[in-house]
């Protein structure tokens, strides 16, 4: 059973881990400098781990990198935006997305009952957020705006451009 396989822990990675696995993961990694910043005023963060290599039930072993991470960042109260749920790919299809994602939603539901939660889904993982709750904003739009690169069907769109989308 998978559940006995991993443990889910309420920690922030190291920079250098959450960089690694949003790019495992297939993810955008971010510019690296920007990290340590972001994950210091995050929201939470729940991370898995392998559970045979833990020191004891809620702690990592020194050199034991996470496998699956969620962060959620906003105001604390209202605001709340779902992030970085990301799985490695060796452990994908296990259920530990669904796991990190109901951590998310029963952390929101007891700290931040009033909040309005967002997120942007990529489309491998359009199917999970329904499950949790979450519905298409339709009237409405999503939008972003990002002063860095963008990558666009494979493409990268320079830093000059990336505001003409």
């Amino acid at each position: 059973m998978a559940d006995a396989q991993y443990v889910i822990i309420k920690a922030l990675p190291s920079p250098q881990g959450y960089y690694d696995l949003r790019q495992l993961a297939g993810l955008t990694p971010p510019p690296m400098e920007s990290v340590p910043r972001a994950l210091v005023n995050s929201f939470v963060c729940f991370l898995a781990y392998e559970r045979r290599h833990m020191t004891d039930a809620a702690t990592p072993a020194p050199e034991q990198t996470a496998i699956a991470m969620g962060r959620l960042l906003g105001d604390c109260s209202l605001f709340l935006q779902v992030c970085d749920v990301a799985v490695h790919p060796e452990h994908q299809r296990k259920g530990i997305g669904k796991r990190i994602m109901q951590a998310l939603v029963d952390y929101v539901d007891k700290h931040a009952p009033n909040a309005y939660v967002s997120l942007v889904a990529d489309p491998q993982a359009q199917k999970l957020y329904p499950l949790f709750g979450f519905k298409d904003v339709q009237p409405s739009v999503g939008m972003f705006r990002m002063l860095r690169g963008r990558r666009i069907q494979d493409e990268q769109v320079p830093k000059e451009n990336a505001s003409e989308m």
